[in-house]
C-alpha cells in the first residue's frame, strides 16, 4: 500500500512538472539593450523621430520585412492617389482594433492623430510633408488626405520612419493626453506596459492579435543605456538576449560567440553636418563667422578625414564610403559619376586641406576659428560619441582648432529648431529616405527650421523639384541637387551601412527586419526565440 502511494505521488509529481516545464518553455522574455532615445515620450508627435514605442504602435503603412517595399501589414489595406499626387485615399483594415478595449481603427483615429502631429508643439523631423494637409472621412474605413502641393513619396510619411503613428481618438475622449502618457493604446502584436523614465520600456504579447500574427514570445523588455561598454557587458553576462553596439565593440561580443543580424537592406547613412551654412542671399539665420561658411573649409575639412580608417574604427570594416548624404541607387536622382568623382574630390589628403586653409587665411583671417564638434548619443547609432572624437582627432592632425562639446540630442533638436546649432554634428539618414525626403531635410530651404544647409542654386532646382510629376524631369532635377550637394561640399558623408544587432544564440534564433526605421530595428513581434 505505501508502495501504491509513493508510486501516485511520483506520477502526479512528474505530471506536474511537465506542465511546469511546457509553461516555462513557452512564456519566455526578451531582453534588449539600445540607446536611449533622444526623448521619452509615449507621444510621437514630441520626439524626433526615434520612437521607442515602435514595437506596440503602427502608422497605416507597412514593410516587408525582406525588401523594405511599402506594403499592407500595417493598418491600411490599400491605398490610391489622384493623377497629380495631391489626393491619396487608405481604406482601413475592418479587423485592425487598439489594445485594452479601445475599440477598432477608425478613419476618424486618423483624423486625430493627423491634428496632433501636425499641431505646434510638435518637434518631429520632416513634419514639413504633412503641412497643409486635410484628412476627411469617407466612410468609417477610408480616409482621405488633401494636400497643398503634389507629393509623390507620401507613403513615406506612413511608414516606418514616418511622421503619423494611429492613436485611440476614443481614448483621447475618454482620458485626454494623460492617459497616452499612462498607456498608449496602441495596435500591433504587443502591447504596452510600462515606462520606466531613464531605464527603459515593456511589453506584452498580444493574445490572438487581429491581424492573424501572434509573436512567438511572452514579453519583451527595453532597456536604455547610453554606454556601449555596460551594453556589451551585459550581453558577456548574459543578462540581455539582443544589443545594439557600436561596431568596433562588436568583435568582443562575436568572438565570446554570440551572433550579428544584420537588416535586409542597407539602411543608415552617417554625415557630419556644417549646420547654419545657410547660404541663400539676405538669410537672417546666417553666422557669417562659422569658418565652414567659406567653401575652401569645407573642402578642407573633408580632405581631413580618413574614411577608410574611419569604417575601420566605427564599423569594424563592414559599410561603405557615401559619396552624397541623402543620395542612394534605389532613389530618384542617383548619379554614379559622383561616386566615380569622390575620391579625386574628397579623398584623404592633408597636403591639399592645409593648402587650402592656408588659401583661405585659416586660422589668422578667421573671428572665430574654433570648430565645435558635437559628441552626442542617439538611439540606433551608438557609434556617434566616438565618430566625434575620431573627427577631432582628423581635424586636429590637419592643423585645425576644435573643441568638444557635449549635448544630449534633444537639446540639438532644440537649436537646431531655432536655426542656431552653431555646430559640425553627427546626423543620420536612417533609414535611408526618399531622394525627396532627404533633400528637403538638409539642403532646402522647406525644410525649414532644421535643415542645415541652402543655396540659391538649390532653391531655384528644388522649387521645380517639389512640384514635378514627371519620373524622368524628377530624376533629373534630384540629381542636379545631389551634383550642387556634391561640388559645394554642403556636408561630409561619411558611410553607407546596414542596421545590426548583436544576439545570444542561446536564447534568440532569427530576426528578420528591412532597417525601415529610426532606429533600425523593427518587426519586433518576428524575433523567433532559440528552439
Amino acid at each position: 500500500m505505501l508502495h501504491r502511494k509513493i508510486t501516485t505521488f511520483g506520477v502526479s509529481a512528474m505530471l506536474a512538472f511537465a506542465a511546469l516545464s511546457s509553461t516555462s518553455a513557452l512564456a519566455q522574455t526578451i531582453k534588449m539593450v539600445m540607446s536611449p532615445p533622444a526623448v521619452e515620450t509615449n507621444r510621437y508627435w514630441n520626439t524626433p523621430g526615434d520612437f521607442a514605442l515602435g514595437p506596440s504602435m503602427q502608422g497605416l503603412v507597412g514593410h516587408n520585412p525582406k525588401t523594405g517595399i511599402y506594403d499592407s501589414s500595417s493598418l491600411a489595406e490599400s491605398w490610391t492617389h489622384n493623377d497629380d499626387f495631391t489626393e491619396w485615399t487608405f481604406k482601413l483594415k475592418p479587423a485592425a482594433e487598439f489594445h485594452f478595449g479601445w475599440g477598432p481603427v477608425t478613419a476618424a483615429d486618423v483624423i486625430h492623430s493627423l491634428e496632433l502631429h501636425t499641431g505646434p508643439d510638435t518637434t518631429l523631423n520632416g513634419i514639413s510633408q504633412l503641412e497643409g494637409a486635410v484628412a476627411e472621412a469617407i466612410d468609417d474605413h477610408t480616409v482621405k488626405f488633401t494636400l497643398p502641393k503634389p507629393q509623390v513619396d507620401f507613403l513615406f510619411v506612413h511608414g516606418g520612419r514616418g511622421s503619423l503613428v494611429i492613436y485611440s481618438k476614443a481614448q483621447f475622449d475618454a482620458e485626454g493626453l494623460e492617459g497616452y502618457d499612462a498607456k498608449p493604446a496602441g495596435t500591433a502584436e504587443l502591447q504596452y506596459v510600462e515606462r520606466l523614465v531613464g531605464q527603459g520600456l515593456t511589453f506584452e504579447k498580444v493574445e490572438n492579435h487581429w491581424s492573424g500574427n501572434d509573436a512567438e514570445f511572452d514579453r519583451l523588455e527595453l532597456t536604455f543605456i547610453a554606454e556601449p561598454a555596460t551594453t556589451l557587458a551585459k550581453l558577456l553576462a548574459k543578462e540581455a538576449d539582443i544589443v545594439i553596439l557600436p561596431r568596433e565593440l562588436q568583435g568582443d561580443a562575436l568572438n565570446a560567440g554570440f551572433q550579428a543580424i544584420q537588416s535586409t537592406n542597407a539602411s543608415n547613412q552617417t554625415t557630419m553636418l556644417f549646420n547654419g551654412a545657410f547660404l541663400t542671399p539676405g538669410d537672417e539665420g546666417l553666422d557669417k563667422t562659422l569658418p565652414w561658411i567659406d567653401i575652401r573649409i569645407r573642402e578642407a575639412i573633408n580632405r581631413s578625414i580618413d574614411r577608410p580608417t574611419m569604417i575601420d574604427v566605427l564599423y569594424d570594416g563592414r559599410a561603405d564610403i557615401l559619396p552624397v548624404f541623402g543620395m542612394d541607387p534605389r532613389h530618384e536622382g542617383y548619379v554614379p559619376e559622383l561616386a566615380e568623382r569622390f575620391e579625386g574630390a574628397y579623398g584623404y589628403d592633408l597636403e591639399k586641406a592645409r593648402a587650402l586653409m592656408k588659401d583661405a587665411g585659416y586660422p589668422e583671417k578667421f573671428s572665430n576659428p574654433v570648430i565645435p564638434i558635437l559628441s552626442s548619443t542617439l538611439a540606433g547609432n551608438p557609434e556617434f560619441p566616438a565618430m566625434a572624437e575620431l573627427m577631432q582627432v582628423f581635424l586636429d592632425e590637419a592643423g585645425f582648432q576644435t573643441e568638444i562639446v557635449e549635448m544630449d540630442w534633444a537639446s540639438l533638436g532644440g537649436l537646431r529648431s531655432k536655426r542656431s546649432a552653431k555646430m559640425f554634428h553627427p546626423m543620420r539618414n536612417l533609414p535611408v529616405k526618399p531622394s525627396a525626403v532627404g533633400i528637403r531635410n538638409y539642403y532646402s530651404a522647406m525644410g525649414r527650421p532644421k535643415n542645415n544647409y541652402e543655396d540659391p542654386v538649390i532653391e531655384e532646382l528644388m522649387a521645380q523639384y517639389s512640384v514635378s510629376i514627371d519620373p524622368a524631369e524628377r530624376d533629373k532635377l534630384a540629381g542636379a541637387i545631389f551634383t550642387q550637394v556634391f561640388e559645394q561640399y554642403a556636408v561630409a558623408p561619411l558611410a553607407s551601412i546596414s542596421a545590426e544587432v548583436i544576439v545570444n544564440p542561446e536564447t534568440v534564433g532569427s530576426w528578420v527586419f528591412p532597417g525601415a526605421t529610426s532606429v533600425g530595428v523593427s518587426h519586433f513581434s518576428s524575433i523567433t526565440p532559440a528552439k
